[in-house]
């Protein structure tokens, strides 16, 4: 089974950095369970296409944009969270935020982001 700060990990540099979709598409079936449900303070959906098109959508809004962690994985039992940071590399930060998982049979069954005010 694999944990949640392996799979946070993965999410981040596979699938929210990874501007290649047929590799962050491979990504996301390894990461995340078929029916993952993502929700941001935007929007909830529901399955791993519907991830992928999020993802893209999110990736089109800040091209050149990284996400880096910003702080120490926490968690306790099935949920993870690490704080990260969204900005041009090696650059000064444009969003920040916090990411919530709940694991699955060592898969991302749920994600919660909550951006920073």
């Amino acid at each position: 089974m694999t944990g949640a700060g392996d799979l946070l990990a993965r999410m981040l540099q596979d699938v929210f950095n990874e501007p290649d979709p047929q590799r962050r598409a491979a990504a996301i079936d390894e990461v995340f369970t078929d029916d993952v449900v993502f929700v941001d303070a935007e929007r909830a959906v529901t399955g791993r296409e519907e991830l992928a098109a999020t993802v893209t959508g999110l990736l089109a809004q800040g091209p050149g944009l990284v996400f880096t962690p910003a702080g120490p994985l926490r968690g306790v039992g099935d949920l993870g969270m690490r704080p990260w940071r969204l900005g041009p590399p090696g650059g000064e930060p444009v969003l920040g935020g916090l990411d919530v998982v709940q694991v699955v049979d060592g898969r991302i069954a749920r994600l919660w982001t909550v951006l920073d005010t």
